[in-house]
């Protein structure tokens, strides 16, 4: 927990006056979301105004320093909004000293932050976010260990979820295109990774030996990086060289996991839909997609649509496994063990291997009405139990439950 003589904003007595009040006691709840770059962001504040929450939003960085405006912002959101609770995506718009952390504390504000990528390579084992008005989420129940370990107390299981303003409709009659991979061929992501571990040498040579030795994979990421490159390796790196390590594997490794799929299922007639790194990988590929304008059409317009969960997932569902069912797509995809918790066995289609994955693309792609089956059956359970509507009253339900 942060110690007492760290520093902490002032707060007037006319200050703690006004934002003294019973959480979640109005009539709906009140919401302050720190907006940044992140797709989720956005799917929240357009579910929380579907559900007819006051709702308040500021933008504030996703990296770096916010900027005097955005602290001006924000502080005005709080005294006018007065929330019941605060969201930030990955510790967005929060400061690497858990200044805000300390201020909403002493505020009685609760904030919730809810991790959907690898929070390691976000908190770094700082404890100073981890304040008693905290509730820690994260996509992949595989780091609840970590985060309770950083010294947060209420830690929760928060899967991902579907956006029903933009992905929601039924499944199609007939299709536009071909079975397609939709996503990142995260060779520039790679490639960037790569060039900041190799200005580091004391890092880079690691880096290259865990890939000869086949060291990168899921299940050993999941574990944590003394998994990938040994205990005694980690005790000697600082902070910054053990998350430069980790976020090159998950992006390196995932890179190459997309790129051998997609090779080997080209023959069985997939496409790949993406950025200009997939023109390094495959001829021709198609263009990308705008997320909120296109990709819905485009699920729902594929006889399959194939998905690669990245490595730095060990058990959780990407956001495809609920977009394209909700969209009326057929997804196949591989078996993350949080498809069990999520779906039912009728309601899926998953693979366990490569070659099994080659040979259920090749059965669905004639197999219409096993298709739809699948996707109606999936669409009833997705509106029905996973949408950013409901995730939002299961956050508003724990802080009800801690902080009132």
């Amino acid at each position: 927990m942060p110690r007492m003589n760290e520093p902490r904003l002032r707060i007037t007595g006319r200050l703690r006056s006004i934002m003294s009040y019973d959480k979640l006691a109005g009539e709906v709840p009140r919401v302050l979301i720190l907006r940044s770059q992140y797709w989720l962001d956005g799917a929240c504040e357009s579910a929380a105004r579907q559900l007819g929450w006051q709702v308040a939003s500021v933008p504030m960085a996703m990296e770096g320093t916010a900027s005097r405006e955005q602290i001006a912002q924000m502080l005005d959101a709080i005294v006018t909004t007065r929330p019941d609770f605060i969201l930030s995506i990955n510790l967005a718009g929060m400061d690497v000293d858990g200044m805000w952390a300390r201020f909403f504390d002493d505020l009685r504000v609760p904030y919730v932050v809810w991790f959907v990528d690898n929070p390691r390579t976000i908190v770094m084992d700082r404890s100073v976010y981890a304040s008693p008005h905290a509730v820690a989420l994260t996509w992949d129940e595989t780091y609840a260990a970590y985060l309770r370990d950083a010294g947060f107390s209420h830690v929760h299981w928060l899967p991902l979820a579907a956006d029903t303003a933009h992905f929601n409709a039924p499944p199609a009659e007939a299709f536009a295109f071909p079975p397609t991979f939709v996503g990142n061929s995260m060779v520039e992501f790679a490639d960037r990774a790569w060039r900041t571990v190799r200005d580091d040498q004391a890092i880079a040579p690691i880096a290259e030996c865990a890939f000869a030795g086949d060291a990168v994979t899921r299940e050993r990421l999941g574990s944590g990086l003394g998994a990938v490159i040994g205990t005694d390796t980690v005790s000697r790196l600082d902070a910054e060289q053990q998350r430069h390590l980790e976020m090159l594997f998950f992006l390196e490794g995932t890179r190459r996991l997309r790129h051998d799929h997609v090779r080997a299922l080209t023959p069985c007639g997939l496409r790949v839909c993406g950025d200009e790194g997939w023109r390094s990988v495959v001829d021709n590929p198609l263009g990308p997609l705008n997320y909120f304008e296109e990709l819905p059409g485009f699920y729902r317009n594929c006889p399959v649509n194939l998905n690669f969960t990245s490595l730095q997932m060990p058990a959780a569902v990407n956001q495809r496994v609920f977009d394209c069912p909700a969209a009326g797509g057929f997804l196949l995809t591989d078996a993350q063990s949080d498809i069990v918790r999520l779906f039912g066995e009728n309601e899926v289609a998953t693979f366990a291997t490569l070659d099994e994955c080659r040979d259920k693309l090749q059965f669905f792609m004639h197999e219409s009405t096993a298709r739809r089956a699948i996707v109606e059956a999936a669409r009833k359970r997705i509106l029905g139990e996973h949408t950013y509507a409901q995730r939002l009253r299961t956050i508003a339900n724990w802080v009800m439950e801690y902080f009132t």
